[in-house]
């Protein structure tokens, strides 16, 4: 927190700027999306002390994600798209699933997605080797689909002859039948033009710890040398399901009608406790609103809040116009925080 050291650092390149989200000034966590209400709710636990201290950065983590939980939207996402096939589906099927926003806050509503022939999955969730501790999808093995309609079984796959590796599966819809309940459910995403899915994201910003120790100070001589240089990974290619775009417009709209609200109070208040100097400008609502405020919860990923650097043109439309993809859109995601990891959970 020294402002001496964060100077070091923004002039020597090792972060962005003041605003780069592994950073822990204000305007760091802002762009990084993390809300004001984590941040108060976190420095309320601390309580009041005279000393410096070391606060560790888990305790801080924990806090915002105990504040996005039931405050936030779930999306369906996947990071490492790898296609799917699902044979026994003709070309043109397509199915629209309405789902819920949050299974256990119903006020953040419903959205609409595309099941079709072809899908996406996260790479992760698939091997060529199977075992007893992966519940996912491998050859020759069933696993649900969060909100389809029915499991599907990998019966094949392809692979690029150049490198080797799988490039698609080719699954099968099992369609009733006495199928046992499959053991695991993954995110996926539909290709569907026709509704504008799946949501291309062009970066996804994934930051880890920018030191390698809690306290770099006490760790070496000069603190540049506990610098994690691996601090920063960007994920190119992406997918989110479409209810990606209403969900956006609602929180920006909403934000500003808030920005409004308190910039009028804030006013208000002033003039009140010194109605004579009660003439300086103070922040404009627009200042208290910038993409950050877009926030969701990538299923089974983190949750994430859109950059600074994030250019989405239907964000300044008018509320009766249907959001979606503009020329010129780019769209990039910030990781707010991790999803809490089950205890003795295996990879």
């Amino acid at each position: 927190m020294s402002k001496r050291k964060i100077l070091a650092l923004v002039n020597e390149g090792y972060v962005s700027g003041w605003d780069d989200p592994r950073l822990y000034t204000l305007i760091a966590l802002r762009r990084r999306g993390v809300p004001p209400g984590a941040i108060i709710n976190f420095v309320s636990t601390l309580g009041v002390s005279t000393s410096a201290s070391n606060i560790q950065t888990a305790r801080f983590e924990q806090a915002v994600r105990q504040y996005l939980e039931n405050t936030v939207p779930r999306l369906l996402m996947v990071l490492k798209p790898l296609k799917v096939t699902i044979e026994n589906l003709p070309e043109d099927y397509v199915l629209m699933i309405e789902k819920p926003l949050h299974p256990k806050v119903p006020a953040l509503g419903t959205t609409t997605i595309p099941f079709t022939r072809t899908v996406y999955i996260d790479a992760d969730d698939f091997r060529l080797q199977d075992s007893k501790d992966f519940f996912r999808l491998a050859p020759g093995k069933t696993v649900g689909l969060f909100q389809a309609p029915q499991p599907i079984t990998c019966t094949s796959f392809k692979t690029d002859p150049k490198t080797g590796d799988v490039i698609e599966l080719i699954c099968r819809l099992e369609n009733g039948g006495e199928l046992k309940k499959p053991k695991a459910f993954i995110q996926w995403v539909a290709e569907h033009p026709a509704s504008g899915s799946p949501v291309r994201v062009d970066e996804t910003r994934i930051f880890y710890q920018l030191f390698k120790s809690e306290n770099p100070s006490a760790a070496k001589p000069d603190f540049k040398a506990d610098i994690n240089l691996d601090s920063l990974e960007v994920i190119k290619g992406a997918m989110v399901e479409i209810g990606f775009w209403p969900l956006a417009k609602t929180a920006y709209r909403e934000a500003k009608e808030e920005s409004k609200k308190r910039t009028h109070e804030a006013l208000e208040n002033e003039a009140m406790a010194s109605p004579v100097d009660a003439k300086s400008p103070g922040p404009k609502d627009e200042q208290l609103v910038g993409n950050e405020c877009v926030r969701f919860q990538g299923l089974r990923v983190a949750y994430f809040a859109l950059d600074s650097d994030a250019k989405i043109a239907s964000l300044g439309e008018a509320n009766d116009v249907t959001p979606g993809f503009r020329e010129g859109d780019k769209i990039v995601l910030n990781r707010i925080v991790s999803l809490k990891e089950d205890a003795g959970k295996a990879a």
